[in-house]
């Protein structure tokens, strides 16, 4: 789990290639999660890894948009969970 909350610390912050932090990216490394995991926020739930990278890829300005994590992951063997508290801000991509 410790290889895994260290790749996705990076995701959050840089992305897996470094084209910004995922949420505002959308560049994540794949291989870490299944296809039809379930990502959910507040407002909304996508049932697709592909779908939510389609999404996120669309949605925010990368160069102008920001991740940071406001403490490091925090991982629960027992439960088998990653946990973490971020903070973003972002710029919508708008028509």
């Amino acid at each position: 789990m410790e290889s895994i909350a260290s790749r996705l610390s990076n995701d959050l912050v840089n992305g897996s290639t470094g084209k910004g932090g995922y949420f505002i990216s959308g560049d994540i490394s794949t291989d870490i999660f299944r296809d039809d995991c379930e990502f959910t926020d507040p407002t909304n739930s996508v049932s697709s890894l592909a779908k939510y990278q389609k999404a996120l890829t669309i949605l925010f300005n990368p160069e102008q948009s920001f991740v940071e994590l406001v403490k490091p992951l925090e991982i629960d063997v027992p439960k088998r969970e990653i946990t973490g508290r971020i903070r973003s801000g972002g710029v919508l991509k708008l028509p």
